[in-house]
């Protein structure tokens, strides 16, 4: 068994050699990334069918890339009880991948 003092310090390593945040003070997102998501993309997130593909260049996807890493389980966090009703959880989540920005082309002429 470790002493006491061992483990805390063994803790602190896990947690700062973590790959996923833990605890911060300062959010992934914020509300108004929220909002402002919720807001351009809303006809592309409604739950149900049909389901709308995004276009990277549309006003959706430049909020999406607003919020760092393209985070949208930081952006399903802030969802109300009433928001999560009226948005589909998997449609915000596909964002994220929906809104990447292709790599630069890197061809020599």
């Amino acid at each position: 068994m470790l002493p006491s003092g061992k483990v805390v310090i063994l803790l602190v390593v896990c947690v700062m050699t973590s790959p996923h945040q833990v605890i911060s003070k300062r959010p992934i997102c914020t509300r108004r990334q929220k909002n402002t998501i919720l807001n351009k993309c809303d006809y592309f997130i409604q739950q149900g069918y049909p389901i709308r593909l995004v276009s990277r260049n549309s006003p959706c996807c430049a909020a999406v890339r607003t919020v760092p890493d393209r985070n949208m389980e930081c952006v399903i966090f802030l969802l109300t009880r009433k928001q999560q009703t009226k948005y589909s959880v998997e449609k915000i989540r596909a964002l994220h991948r929906l809104c990447e920005l292709p790599p630069p082309d890197h061809q020599v002429k």
